[in-house]
């Protein structure tokens, strides 16, 4: 069994011909030890083809793109799985029955949509709404026995709506036709383009907006380029911001990432300001665990074994960067987007709170009013007989609805003045 690893990546060419980008496609098996494979010396990986972006404006770009990687991958897919296989040479000079199956593919989130032909924004792995809170648990997940049939027939029916609907663009999917290939789980967590180009620039990003709101920024600069010069720390001559954006790659995200947290705790949390507000403490100290646990997980990961304690560290650090990264979708909102949640979370509090009060109500009432609750038939009585005392009376204070109350209730659901002052203080109590 040889495990397929393809990498494909849209890469910028020149700008003297006309601003050309092309795909470049690499190749290598998960047959090669993983220190020798991501070692660039090693020259694990070899370079397969180059693919030419379509003209501006010009349409099936993604069908295309498919197109020609299927002819690159011709013998993969055509290949029989319970067949002889192929015979290839390998390193020990023996020839043995080899079935190469594609298992992975490195690229970014573009990369990825591309391949699985789902909408821009939606989840490669399962079916979770666009904006929906992030967690695979209660969707069902994409499985490619099970959606080729779901997509095939949806296709063959015509029902591109409901195609929509779940994010899938209505073409099929040419990696369907690969034997034991799962496309919607060709995607692998990828350090450079998930964490690194992704996760801690946006991070970084943010952080320097905060910095300047709270009027910080020019020390957080200062921190980061008085670094000093030593073996395994990288040095910044100019900040952040000052650098084009495409000069900062993996390589100097991964070394800024080792300092970041140093630079940021003594303007955020060890800064001896009297004027700072209760508030303004309590973000400083969520925006700095959030900094410090992002840091701290993009360090563990790059590490080329784990164990059992790397790994528990990895999930400390997770649960602590997901329990202090609301601060960022809160500093991100604008003021429109603040007060539509601050309007939701309200509603959401006030339903919760009669639904409490509800709740304890009913309880009351079966303590108070009787060993059982009080049925329905007495509850539609008592509000029809209520509703009708003012219809026969000329004024109606607060104190005649009470005693009409008090008095309903002693003919209906025989309660004594005792029952129903106990009735208001543990409803008082409760509230």
């Amino acid at each position: 069994m040889v495990p397929v690893i393809r990498a494909s990546d849209k890469t910028h060419l020149t700008n003297c011909s006309g601003d050309q980008h092309a795909w470049l496609l690499d190749l290598t098996i998960g047959n090669i030890q993983k220190d020798i494979r991501r070692t660039p010396k090693k020259r694990a990986w070899i370079y397969v083809g180059l693919i030419p972006c379509p003209p501006k404006g010009a349409k099936n770009i993604d069908e295309a793109w498919h197109s020609a990687v299927g002819t690159v991958l011709s013998q993969l897919r055509h290949l029989h799985i319970s067949g002889p296989g192929l015979k290839w040479d390998c390193a020990d000079g023996f020839q043995r029955q080899c079935y190469p199956l594609l298992a992975a593919w490195v690229g970014d989130y573009p990369e990825q949509v591309m391949i699985a032909q789902v909408s821009y924004g939606s989840c490669l792995v399962c079916e979770i709404p666009k904006g929906a809170p992030m967690g695979h648990s209660t969707f069902r997940p994409r499985d490619n026995s099970r959606d080729q049939h779901v997509y095939s027939e949806l296709l063959e029916d015509n029902h591109i709506d409901a195609l929509h609907t779940l994010g899938v663009h209505p073409i099929r999917n040419q990696f369907w036709q690969y034997p034991l290939c799962n496309v919607y789980r060709l995607w692998q967590p990828d350090e450079l383009h998930q964490l690194l180009l992704g996760s801690v620039k946006d991070l970084l990003h943010w952080l320097l907006k905060y910095l300047n709101a709270r009027n910080v920024k020019e020390q957080f600069d200062n921190q980061f380029t008085l670094v000093p010069r030593y073996p395994g720390l990288q040095h910044f001559s100019r900040p952040f911001d000052a650098l084009k954006s495409g000069t900062w790659l993996g390589k100097e995200i991964h070394g800024m990432i080792r300092t970041l947290a140093v630079n940021c705790a003594p303007i955020l949390v060890c800064s001896k300001d009297d004027r700072k507000t209760a508030a303004e403490t309590a973000s400083d100290e969520m925006v700095m665990g959030a900094v410090q646990a992002l840091c701290e997980f993009s360090l563990l990961v790059s590490q080329q074994n784990h164990s059992d304690l790397s790994l528990k560290g990895l999930d400390g650090v997770l649960k602590q960067f997901y329990t202090k990264k609301g601060i960022v979708r809160q500093q991100n909102m604008s003021k429109s987007a603040k007060a539509k949640v601050d309007d939701l979370l309200a509603r959401e509090s006030h339903l919760l709170r009669e639904q409490k009060i509800h709740t304890i109500r009913a309880a009351m009432e079966a303590v108070v009013y009787g060993a059982e609750k009080v049925s329905t038939t007495k509850r539609r009585q008592f509000q029809v007989r209520l509703n009708r005392v003012p219809q026969a009376a000329t004024t109606w204070s607060d104190a005649d609805r009470q005693r009409a109350i008090e008095r309903l209730e002693r003919e209906i659901h025989q309660v004594t003045p005792a029952k129903r002052k106990l009735f208001d203080k543990l409803l008082e109590h409760h509230e």
